[in-house]
């Protein structure tokens, strides 16, 4: 057995063994733990490598490919940082950029603003957008709007990063509706029609033009705000239900006729649009309202004028192949009455057939007249004296129980006119008065002067012109006249008298010789209350005294040779007869051809020439006058026609030339002229 210091030993040396032996494993199995430990970190970070890398590289993709420039300054406010949406925006390479301050790029204009907001920034306060106005490549200029965030390293400031925004497409657009606005709101101010905006939930109107204010009547303050039935526009309900069963289904309103009612009372005919809007998210109706009032009743007065003139164009023709028989109707009677002079009943008969066709002639004249084709001959007139020598002549048409009363104006003005048609103008009114008063009354004829102004035209009479007017009025207290009588007193052939009491021309005659003298007429009436019509005629010079010598007949030896010219047969015969009673020898042509081979055959025989203007073949009574005028410039000339002097110049009428022989006419007045033109004299000649 051994020591005890030895088993001592031993034993110590196990236990410490063990321990190493123990220590060993554990320090192997901790290592093993720590790799392993070491490994699953390092993959960690690699993980977190990889996905700051990518983060890294995600941010970088989103930097560079952002709508907006991006960017970042130091506290200098150089450019730490730019994206490619910068350097495009900028027009400037990203290392340029990097070398320069933002504020080199602002405009000088905007300096003072922008150095305000970077102050802001670079303070940490709350810096709203600025937008402002930057110089890009070539000098070209944009709007850019800046927006920043304060970098921090701790509690100190060193810069900023944030975006810019280039908003020149949306400053452009800005303007373009600011500009389309201010174009609407000028159309809307200054439109010639009536334009109106209103809401479509209760149709209240939010805004109108002046020239709805004009329209209706209505101040602006008494418009905005209500509604139309409110204002009582409305005239035609059915018209309102309509345009408002459209709108309802935000259907635009296309040119809707309509009877709308203007403050005064008075109704205006219109043609309505309406266009469904938004304005600021509210439904509203833009509602454009043209008056057609006037246009309207112009329209009516072309058709009822462009009526009047195809009558008087169908009147004239008439008139014309009408005279020409009369012409032979009168002539022969005349000519028989002094034949059969001393056989009483004969001489009654033809007598009835003078006066018969005469009458015709006036009828025919009154045609002429209302057609505008007989031609004025106007000379100075004081109308007051026109007045009195007609008195003389209508005085005994005019009942006893019928009281006249004249009402003169002092000093009146000189009008230009034909005498005999101003005439003509008062018996047609006066005996127009007359009819209207059966029972008897008072008729009233007065002179006025009156200076027409452009107001005057606008409000009164749309025929009217501004000017010096010469007025007649004649009055009556008779039956009057209904709105649709009036409308057609002036149209021909209308009457409102007995059959076979009226001819329907009388106030068409006077109608057509008031617009021949460039007139126009003013009718009142009222049933059961008279009427008044008043003439209004330009004042002219003062009037010339004309002498009132006779022309004298040539001597009974002066026997003359004269050229008649006339395509109607009957015509002819008739005043070849007359003439050839007078002792004149006759020559004959029925046309302006046969006229000259008539001349040529008696060259230097003829001593007057009696034509027709309106021959067949080509050529007129002018044209045949002036080429014998041509060779033989002393030749007298008669012109005659059943309708009006149509192609003779003032020379042909006046007597210098020639003279003017209206159909029918009678054989003295034929002889008459003749003498007068033979003796060189310049006798007006009128049927």
């Amino acid at each position: 057995m051994g020591s005890p210091t030895a088993a001592f030993m031993t034993s110590a040396y196990d236990i410490s063994l063990a321990l190493t032996t123990t220590l060993l494993f554990v320090a192997l199995g901790w290592s093993v733990s720590l790799r392993k430990r070491v490994q699953e970190q390092t993959e960690r970070i690699h993980q977190q490598l990889e996905r700051e890398t990518h983060l890294e590289h995600k941010y970088t993709e989103l930097f560079e490919q952002a709508n907006d420039m991006v960017f970042s300054l130091d506290s200098a406010g150089r450019f730490g940082s730019i994206n490619k949406t910068g350097e495009r925006i900028l027009g400037c390479p990203r290392e340029e950029c990097l070398q320069r301050l933002l504020k080199e790029f602002v405009l000088e204009s905007n300096l003072q603003a922008f150095d305000q907001w970077m102050a802001k920034c670079m303070a940490g306060e709350a810096a709203p957008p600025l937008e402002l106005q930057v110089r890009g490549a070539q000098d070209s200029r944009f709007f850019l709007e800046l927006s920043a965030q304060p970098i921090r390293e701790g509690h100190r400031i060193t810069g900023l990063q944030g975006i810019g925004r280039d908003t020149t497409g949306r400053k452009q657009a800005e303007e373009a509706l600011r500009q389309s606005e201010e174009r609407f709101s000028s159309a809307f101010r200054v439109s010639p029609v009536a334009i109106a905006v209103s809401r479509l939930e209760d149709g209240a109107y939010i805004d109108v033009n002046e020239s709805f204010v004009r329209l209706f009547g209505f101040p602006r303050e008494e418009v905005i705000g209500h509604t139309a039935v409110g204002l009582n526009l409305w005239a035609d309900p059915q018209a309102k239900n309509k345009l408002d069963e459209m709108l309802a289904k935000r259907q635009s309103v296309g040119g809707v006729e309509c009877d709308l009612r203007v403050r005064s009372g008075e109704l205006r005919k219109t043609l309505v649009f309406v266009e469904p809007i938004d304005l600021n998210s509210t439904p509203c109706a833009l509602t454009i309202v043209h008056d057609m009032t006037e246009r309207l009743a112009l329209e009516e007065k072309l058709r009822k004028a462009m009526k009047l003139e195809a009558v008087g164009r169908l009147a004239a023709g008439v008139a014309h192949d009408f005279n020409n028989l009369l012409t032979v109707i009168q002539g022969n009677a005349d000519m028989a009455l002094y034949q059969n002079s001393q056989n009483p009943g004969v001489a009654k008969a033809l007598d009835r057939i003078g006066e018969a066709s005469r009458r015709a002639a006036n009828l025919t004249r009154q045609l002429l007249t209302f057609s505008r084709k007989q031609t004025p001959q106007p000379k100075p007139l004081d109308l007051n004296e026109v007045i009195n020598g007609a008195t003389r002549l209508f005085k005994h048409l005019l009942p006893e129980e019928l009281t006249l009363r004249f009402r003169f104006a002092p000093r009146l003005p000189i009008v230009k006119a034909d005498p005999t048609m101003i005439e003509q103008v008062i018996m047609n009114l006066v005996v127009n008065a007359r009819d209207a008063m059966p029972k008897g009354g008072e008729l009233e004829i007065g002179t006025s002067y009156a200076e027409i102004d452009q107001a005057y035209v606008k409000s009164r009479s749309a025929e009217a012109t501004p000017g010096h007017y010469v007025c007649l009025t004649v009055s009556d207290t008779g039956c009057g006249m209904d709105p649709a009588t009036q409308a057609s007193i002036f149209e021909p052939f209308f009457t409102t008298k007995e059959l076979g009491k009226g001819t329907g021309l009388g106030l068409a005659t006077v109608y057509g010789i008031v617009k021949q003298h460039k007139g126009w007429i003013e009718v009142t009436s009222e049933l059961g209350k008279g009427s008044r019509f008043k003439i209004y005629i330009p004042s002219g010079e003062p009037p010339e005294r004309a002498s009132s010598g006779a022309n004298p007949l040539p001597s009974a030896e002066a026997r003359k040779t004269i050229l008649i010219v006339e395509d109607e047969p009957n015509v002819a015969e008739l005043v070849r007869t007359v003439l050839q009673e007078d002792g004149y020898r006759i020559l004959e042509a029925g046309d302006g051809l046969g006229a000259l081979q008539v001349w040529n055959d008696n060259r230097g025989r003829i001593d007057l020439l009696v034509t027709d203007l309106n021959m067949p073949h080509g050529m007129s009574g002018v044209d045949l006058a002036d080429n014998l005028r041509a060779l033989a410039p002393d030749l007298q000339v008669i012109y005659m026609s059943g309708g009006s002097p149509d192609g003779l110049v003032p020379q042909h009428q006046s007597g210098k030339d020639g003279v003017f022989l209206a159909k029918p006419f009678s054989p003295a007045h034929l002889q008459q002229t003749v003498r007068g033109r033979l003796n060189g004299k310049p006798v007006l000649a009128a049927a």
